[in-house]
């Protein structure tokens, strides 16, 4: 009995000290057109962590917040996407103008013509295809499929996908300009209707369900970097590219 003990304490203090695990949902969507799987990890906080399956860089949703995490020769470097958005409004003329001090449902959102249609299923999950008008600028007319799920339990994946494409938005705010601001806002839009779970059959949930995850899993990998840093950082780049 004593030796049992023993071994049960024992036991407990590694798990302590390697991390115990947390629950939460994993989902797994799959990008058609470019054979790529991308994983959403979801804690039960609402914390997310956001990657494509085999890849080294990955975004982290805490408490709100979306941090770009990019890992070159095994080292991490961290923004906050809020921060990145700064300080692109600092080197270049204002595109997003505090944008990103709003929190994500509360910004402002694009007006899209959308109609409702049918209901219809992904990765086993349940939702209604929205036909959406307006997103493209070269066929306005032509409507874009989105199935979205209301599940309560994909709400948090939605937003961490929603995140992860406005990360995916801000960098190109050079080349783009105002447009920037305005595809964050069409995201938005769409985004509140709920999670996409099929986009014109083109991007799909496979798959969500309940998962474990190590606590450090959520956690920031290092300090993000200031504004300031940023800001020199895209200036340096800036001087080295060719006019």
């Amino acid at each position: 009995m004593r030796r049992t003990l023993g071994l049960m304490i024992a036991g407990a203090a590694l798990l302590l000290a390697s991390g115990a695990a947390q629950a939460g949902l994993r989902a797994i969507y799959i990008d058609v057109r470019q054979a790529k799987q991308l994983q959403i990890d979801v804690h039960d906080n609402g914390d997310a962590r956001i990657s494509e399956v085999g890849g080294e860089d990955y975004g982290l949703l805490i408490g709100g917040e979306f941090y770009i995490v990019d890992v070159e020769g095994g080292k991490p470097t961290v923004a906050r996407l809020r921060d990145v958005a700064t300080a692109i409004d600092r080197v270049l003329p204002p595109i997003f103008k505090g944008l990103f001090d709003t929190p994500a449902d509360a910004r402002p959102k694009v007006a899209l013509t959308i109609e409702p249609g049918e209901p219809g299923d992904a990765g086993g999950r349940n939702g209604r295809i929205y036909h959406v008008i307006g997103l493209d600028s070269t066929r306005p007319e032509k409507p874009t499929d989105y199935l979205i799920s209301q599940d309560a339990d994909l709400k948090p994946v939605g937003a961490a996908l929603e995140q992860f494409m406005n990360a995916a938005i801000v960098p190109s705010a050079p080349l783009i300009g105002s447009m920037a601001a305005e595809l964050i806002g069409q995201t938005r839009t769409i985004f509140a209707l709920g999670t996409p779970i099929d986009v014109a059959g083109r991007f799909r949930l496979n798959l969500a369900g309940k998962a474990a995850f190590p606590s450090a899993y959520f956690r920031l990998p290092a300090q993000p970097q200031s504004v300031e840093a940023l800001v020199l950082s895209m200036k340096d780049s800036m001087a080295k590219t060719p006019q």
